[in-house]
């Protein structure tokens, strides 16, 4: 069962006094930093491939996909197969932006609260609610230990945060995002390659029957290969929607979910505390 009586303030006191040491050394908060960064850097680099491989389908889907079976043109517009896959990659780019936003902002926050300013308003907060315990006015004293608090809270919030993020994201989230930009990667490279079609030839003089002959044949070969170009081309698409949906999952968790939902239990953790404090 959850503990629901007061909180002894002799411990609380104590656990600032402790708190104290990580604050000024800054080893959390530099380890915190070093792991947004690199979550940072993944989201860039996930926007750089979205980004790629919006260019490449928009260059792509002009191209026309072409052969001359017995001398009748058939064509068929990449555009056609592309447009789902261009659409979404369109919105996840945007995404991928606002995923970098977000974890640039954590950052300039993690580095705001690590100052030896903030340590230095910490401390004296600490110092404060100790030097107070000794003094009659108890109103007052509880009112320092309850700022006290709030102001540890606070200095090591953003960095608790962003340390069980991304324990959570490379439990779960660093190797599906990986594995999907790996995949968008490749479907760029394949996608690029589609400008390179079989075209319809183009003779000005007259040819003989085997010529014509083998004319048949190469145009056969041609309408088989625009056929598995087509059927490789629609299943690389689709696999690539699911990607990006999968990225789109894996940013809304981390960038977003996660934050939110560390934030309102350290909310409410600091309010559980000041209630209690209140009774002690």
């Amino acid at each position: 069962m959850p503990v629901s009586g007061p909180v002894p303030k002799t411990i609380v006191a104590i656990a600032l006094v402790v708190l104290l040491v990580p604050a000024w050394l800054g080893v959390i908060d530099s380890t915190a930093q070093s792991q947004t960064q690199q979550a940072f850097e993944r989201a860039l680099v996930s926007f750089a491939v979205a980004r790629t491989l919006n260019g490449v389908i928009s260059v792509a889907q002009g191209t026309e996909l072409a052969f001359q079976p017995a001398g009748v043109g058939i064509v068929v517009t990449a555009g056609e197969i592309l447009d789902p896959l261009n659409d979404l990659i369109e919105q996840f780019s945007w995404l991928t932006l606002l995923a970098a936003t977000s974890l640039g902002a954590q950052i300039l926050l993690a580095e705001m609260f690590a100052t030896p300013f903030a340590n230095a308003v910490l401390t004296i907060a600490v110092i404060l609610a100790l030097t107070l315990r000794f003094v009659p006015a108890k109103p007052f004293a509880n009112g320092m230990l309850k700022i006290a608090v709030a102001l540890a809270l606070l200095r090591f919030m953003v960095a608790i945060v962003a340390l069980t993020t991304s324990a959570i994201a490379s439990a779960f989230l660093v190797e599906r995002e990986q594995a999907s930009v790996a995949f968008l990667s490749e479907t760029s490279a394949i996608v690029e390659q589609t400008a390179d079609a079989p075209r319809p030839p183009t003779t000005s003089s007259p040819r003989g029957a085997l010529e014509r002959f083998g004319d048949l044949l190469d145009d056969a070969r041609a309408a088989v290969d625009l056929d598995e170009r087509l059927a490789e081309l629609k299943q690389r698409v689709e696999s690539a929607i699911g990607h990006v949906v999968n990225l789109i999952v894996v940013y809304l968790v981390e960038t977003v979910l996660l934050p939110l939902t560390l934030l309102a239990v350290a909310w409410g953790a600091l309010r559980g505390t000041i209630r209690r404090l209140n009774t002690a």
